[in-house]
């Protein structure tokens, strides 16, 4: 059982670990059925201490965990059956990343499927991903050249997605090609470590109809009795039971989660576990998803399951209410309008303003009013005249409080001394009898003497 260096490729997720990636060997060259692989390695400074590590022979990928960063390491890999192991692979050197601080690591569990025109390609978020602004994903064409047996690349297409993005499906492709893609995450300081895959492309229809039809293969049935409950504001517990009738021996399961009724397949997530139950997690709070589930057996994947939905829990909300307006009405009062928050994580159930005519107090000196979480306006009562308030909003829902709105400020009007006019009319009529009485008095005087 002989395997070529040309066969392996290797790429780094993180400063601590290297992932080898095999093609599976053709039944001309395995000399009976794989059963298992070795995998040798050690580093480059010290090559008398050699470590190796055994994976199945239905496996064409391994992880190789808790290395040293900035390292120069040798590997090999060797296939056996059940006579013994063939001559290895050619040592093939790598080296892992520097241990940076603000480095964005790889994405992780980069799958691709590949058909005769089309690579549909997942993956899961890089282990530091909020430092990530978007991922971009490129893929070339890689094939070999006869007549100088090596390999020449055609043009290499670049695609810039959205930080939530975990699926890109690519089109277009020649049928029976080597194609190479590479899928990594980037901000504006930086760009991050590759994730890799090298494969080919299904054959037309048109040479498969020349060829002998290949034997048809039974497929496994998809997993029964799938039960979703939410764990926390952001995970999803999901459990099922093996297939109750299946003559093909299951080898893992694929999850697919969506949100509920999206037709955005950027939001369609792929997860892979050898048990029975998964626990999906960096989803959205207070999100109904949909979730279905796929058995895989060696070289065959089965259809998914019916969808089963289920919502994460409540949190608090992740960002304060929008569009906070202060309109003063007179000396004494002031209207706050606002919108709710943009990711309000469940039902709000209050909003809470807080305001001071003193900036420089701390927020417990700050006089507060809670409104009902269905308003959205409010009339502030109780200002001084010709004062500067400060105002700052936030909403709460069952779980909690969430995040102040920035603040923002308003002037009172300076208040006007107005006459009451009822008073000054009864001032004058007042005034007026009296005259007239002492008119009276000065004429009644008058007319006696």
């Amino acid at each position: 059982v002989d395997l070529e260096s040309s066969d392996t490729l290797l790429t780094s997720t993180s400063p601590t670990d290297i992932r080898l990636m095999w093609h599976p060997l053709s039944s001309q060259h395995s000399r009976g059925a794989v059963t298992r692989y070795r995998i040798e390695y050690s580093a480059v400074d010290h090559v008398d201490t050699v470590f190796s590590v055994e994976v199945g022979g239905n496996e064409t990928q391994f992880t190789l965990k808790e290395l040293q960063p900035n390292q120069a390491y040798r590997l090999r890999i060797a296939a056996g059956t059940v006579v013994g192991f063939g001559v290895p692979s050619e040592w093939a050197r790598h080296h892992t990343l520097a241990h940076y601080d603000h480095m964005i690591f790889a994405p992780t569990e980069l799958k691709v499927r590949a058909r005769e025109n089309t690579l549909n390609v997942t993956w899961q978020p890089s282990p530091n991903h909020t430092l990530a602004s978007g991922y971009k994903l490129s893929c070339r064409e890689v094939e070999a050249d006869d007549s100088t047996n090596r390999q020449r690349t055609a043009q290499t297409h670049t695609i810039r997605l959205r930080k939530k993005a975990r699926y890109h499906l690519l089109t277009g492709l020649a049928h029976d090609r080597q194609y190479e893609v590479r899928v990594w995450a980037f901000n504006k300081q930086t760009e991050g470590a590759a994730a890799v895959w090298k494969g080919r492309t299904d054959r037309s229809t048109e040479k498969r109809k020349t060829s002998s039809p290949p034997p048809l293969r039974p497929i496994p049935l998809p997993p029964s009795s799938i039960q979703a409950k939410a764990n926390s504001s952001t995970s999803i517990w999901l459990r099922w039971e093996k297939p109750r009738f299946s003559n093909v021996r299951i080898i893992n399961y694929t999850v697919r989660c969506s949100p509920a009724g999206t037709t955005n397949a950027s939001l369609v997530t792929y997860y892979t576990s050898s048990a029975q139950e998964v626990l999906l997690g960096s989803l959205r709070p207070f999100t109904r998803y949909e979730l279905a589930v796929q058995s895989n057996g060696v070289d065959v994947v089965g259809p998914f399951s019916g969808t089963v939905e289920e919502s994460t829990l409540p949190d608090r909300p992740s960002t304060p209410p929008e569009e906070l307006q202060l309109s003063a009405l007179d000396s004494s009062s002031v209207l706050v309008s606002w919108r709710p928050p943009l990711e309000p994580n469940g039902i709000i159930i209050s909003y809470k303003i807080l305001y001071s005519g003193n900036l420089s107090e701390p927020e417990h000196s700050w006089k507060n009013l809670s409104q009902d979480g269905s308003i959205t306006s409010v009339e502030v009562q109780g200002l001084s005249s010709d004062t500067h308030y400060f105002f700052k909003l936030g909403a709460a829902t069952e779980v909690g409080p969430g995040p102040y709105s920035a603040i923002k400020d308003v002037h009172t009007f300076l208040q006007k001394y107005e006459l009451d006019i009822h008073a000054v009319t009864g001032i004058i009529v007042g005034v007026c009898l009296g005259l007239i009485c002492i008119l009276l008095c000065m004429c009644f005087r008058a007319s006696c003497l």
